[in-house]
């Protein structure tokens, strides 16, 4: 067989084994640019291994415009009892050692990097993780990326640093998650000094402090478009706020847990500077309550937040897209006139396990404050009906009832559907909410129902034509 297979060969057109030859390394052919943009896709540790492909290869890890470090991929198989995967620590830091060292970022005629990205599985050892991101801030990246796990008998995340701003000119774009904002504090100036031109900043699982002095976290960037923030503070019993002063917003997600000891009150800049975020378009905020259910009764820190957060809703005059999740009646509604904020742009609203209030109060009030609003959808929303009326006059009420709902039909003639979602678990009496939908929205629409169940989750689409 194996004489057969050389004979094939042998007899072979010359012409053809010259192409075959040719055609066995068309990849390293490629120009730099390609090559690196191919080593971008595989990770910092596999573009390392290309080294030993060919000669071409050799070293061109070195020059490659991004770096992806990831502590998931040095686990490896334990051969316990249990057989759960351990990480492998040492070779891990002996690897972020070796690419992030200063010989091979800060030499000479080094371009900057595109991006960079470190992955951590962070258990207390790596507690000087910052000297990799000072590192790479060396090569002064576009786009910076650092997410942290971290767990076991760790119960605070490490701290993050940006230096003193000489790698940060260039960032734009700055995700992180699970770290401790150590270069977050005061009133937000050194923030926009360290990152002058940043559009793009979310800051997920973090944690932040802020000095004794000044109880008033700010984030002010003046070039700011994007911004998620799911943080909260180091345990304190003091009080202290949030405050959001970067003007050219247009995107910003919340996410802000409260208890009756712990709670950012969040400021969008002081009223007396304007409309801090008349660019915002698409907004979605989330408020969390984390007292256990025994212990949920109102004091005055939750108080103070909830009126905070319904004060931030009247910043955004011009907000289009409105997502609103764990929201009581009391952050939904102002505290002396009852209505919910004026918002002439808003197009589409998700109310997402809020308290619409008795007899649908607050939707009343939305339909009122947001003429041009055209999707509203309810999902496992709080829900009381229609309360029993009392005898006596209940001829006069019906008719002040009536006005009332036909002056509310008026005012919403741009809506286009109502989806309402809940599941039985809910206790939430569908039909008494979509018939008072359905008187709200007065007779002069024609309104289908549509039922779906999927997963245990029911949908009812009130389509208006």
């Amino acid at each position: 067989m194996a004489s057969a297979s050389a004979a094939a060969a042998s007899d072979e057109h010359p012409r053809k084994r010259a192409r075959s030859a040719s055609a066995e390394d068309r990849l390293s052919e490629l120009p730099d640019c390609l090559l690196h943009d191919i080593l971008a896709l595989v990770g910092s540790r596999q573009a390392v291994r290309t080294s030993v492909l060919s000669r071409r290869w050799r070293g061109l890890w070195r020059s490659a415009p991004r770096v992806d470090i990831d502590q998931r991929e040095f686990r490896r198989a334990c051969g316990g009892e249990e057989g759960e995967p351990v990480v492998d620590c040492d070779g891990f830091e002996d690897f972020a050692d070796g690419i992030l060292s200063p010989t091979l970022l800060g030499g000479t005629g080094t371009p900057p990097l595109d991006a960079f990205r470190l992955h951590l599985l962070y258990e207390g050892r790596f507690i000087t993780f910052g000297r990799w991101v000072r590192r790479a801030l060396t090569r002064r990246p576009a786009s910076v990326d650092i997410h942290v796990e971290y767990g076991g008998t760790v119960d605070w995340p490490p701290a993050l640093t940006l230096g003193d701003g000489a790698g940060t000119g260039r960032l734009k774009r700055l995700h992180l998650f699970g770290v401790h904002l150590g270069f977050i504090s005061g009133d937000g100036g050194r923030l926009a000094e360290l990152l002058p031109v940043l559009e793009d900043l979310r800051m997920e699982s973090c944690t932040f402090g802020h000095e004794p002095s000044s109880p008033t976290t700010t984030i002010a960037i003046p070039t700011l478009r994007s911004l998620a923030l799911a943080v909260v503070p180091r345990r304190t019993a003091r009080p202290y706020a949030l405050t959001v002063a970067s003007p050219r917003v247009a995107s910003l997600r919340l996410f802000l847990p409260f208890s009756r000891t712990r709670a950012a009150a969040v400021r969008v800049a002081p009223a007396e500077e304007g409309e801090a975020l008349a660019s915002l378009v698409t907004a979605s905020i989330t408020v969390l309550e984390t007292d256990q259910e025994l212990n949920r009764r109102m004091n005055k820190h939750k108080l103070d937040f909830l009126a905070s957060t319904r004060n931030m809703l009247d910043r955004f005059p011009n907000v289009r897209n409105l997502d609103l999740s764990g929201f009581p009646t009391i952050a939904l509604l102002d505290k002396a006139s009852q209505e919910f904020p004026t918002l002439p742009s808003l197009t589409t609203l998700l109310l997402s396990v809020c308290d619409v209030g008795a007899n649908c109060y607050v939707l009343k009030s939305v339909l009122r404050n947001a003429p041009n609003l055209e999707h509203l959808r309810l999902h496992r929303c709080k829900f009381l009906g229609t309360p029993k009326r009392k005898r006596g006059n209940s001829r006069s009420k019906g008719k002040s009832s009536s006005t009332c709902l036909d002056s509310l039909s008026s005012k919403c003639k741009s809506l286009q559907s109502v989806e309402i979602k809940f599941r039985p678990i809910d206790n939430v009496r569908h039909h008494d909410l979509v018939g008072l939908l359905k008187e709200m929205l007065g007779e002069t629409k024609r309104q289908h129902c549509k039922k779906s169940i999927s997963e245990g989750t029911v949908t009812i689409l009130i389509p208006i034509t």
